[in-house]
């Protein structure tokens, strides 16, 4: 079971879903940041999702929602700070359960801030970053220190030629509960003008881009999450969410900055888990894999 990861974690810089950046900012990472974006609002829903060796079905609804705070803060020369906001509704629909069933219907906040910092000097081919994350995530019904987790990463790239980047990272997840250190290796590689792949922390992207109208790409997203609840005794309990999203997308330049993004596919390696907040798990079931559908709105940093 892994909790949910954002890009941030693992990837070079550790890098956020959202960001803006000033021109020198800009000039640096673009190499190896393919879709980097001031903001961006997502709308998606997997469907039916037979629960194995249970009764009973789920389907998962995601409501997403995130933007830069300020531009990037430069306090040295070759150094920047990133800070983000991202608001996540996920609802989880669960039917044929039996009575006796502990996760129920829920609707699922989660609110974070984060930090990347970055390092690069002109001239030198290597990358450094953090990241750094305060999240709540919760029902919203008790809020207590359960309902608060802290995330770490760190990592360190080299630019092999202008069309490849290498990387190593690790995070530290969920410092305040049941921690987990997850190491990774990535890598960018622009392959022409027109195509680009990369294995950025968790996520794979595979990128085609035929003009400035249009683009297309094949990516693996890490999905779930894991958020406090409150059961039905009032005790403070876990509702841990992991799946994989693997899928076609066709992204169509609007106007100025504002890019719509449409795509679909299959979720695979979902797993549920309802658990104590040090992570004994009270109950973990896996389920079959489920169609997914996602459109969204992003505003482009170049």
């Amino acid at each position: 079971m892994t909790h949910r990861l954002t890009v941030a974690v693992l990837s070079l810089l550790p890098l956020p879903s959202f960001a803006q950046t000033t021109a020198p900012l800009t000039a640096a990472t673009q190499f190896i940041i393919p879709a980097f974006a001031s903001a961006r609002t997502a709308l998606s829903q997997t469907g039916s999702m037979d629960l194995e060796n249970a009764q009973g079905d789920m389907d998962v609804t995601r409501f997403e929602i995130g933007s830069l705070l300020s531009r990037p803060i430069s306090p040295a020369e070759g150094m920047y700070i990133v800070p983000l906001f991202e608001y996540e509704l996920t609802s989880l629909n669960i039917d044929g359960t039996p009575a006796a069933f502990p996760i129920h219907d829920e609707d699922l906040h989660s609110l974070s801030l984060s930090t990347c910092v970055i390092s690069m000097r002109q001239g030198s081919p290597w990358i450094f970053g953090g990241w750094a994350r305060a999240e709540l995530a919760s029902d919203f019904q008790h809020i207590n220190g359960d309902d608060f987790t802290f995330d770490l990463a760190a990592g360190a790239g080299y630019r092999v030629s202008d069309h490849l980047t290498v990387a190593i990272g690790a995070a530290l997840i969920n410092l305040n509960g049941d921690d987990t250190l997850i190491p990774g290796i990535n890598f960018d590689w622009v392959v022409s003008d027109q195509f680009r792949v990369g294995m950025y922390g968790p996520i794979f992207v595979a990128a085609y881009t035929p003009s400035a109208q249009w683009a297309f790409s094949f990516r693996g997203d890490p999905g779930g999450g894991v958020w406090n609840v409150t059961g039905d005794a009032g005790q403070s309990r876990s509702i841990d969410l992991t799946s994989y999203q693997l899928g076609l997308y066709a992204s169509r330049h609007l106007t100025g900055d504002l890019w719509l993004t449409a795509g679909a596919g299959a979720t695979v390696g979902n797993e549920i888990a309802y658990t104590r907040p040090n992570g004994g798990k009270l109950l973990e079931l896996d389920a079959d894999e489920a169609l997914f559908g996602i459109i969204s709105l992003r505003l482009k940093a170049w």
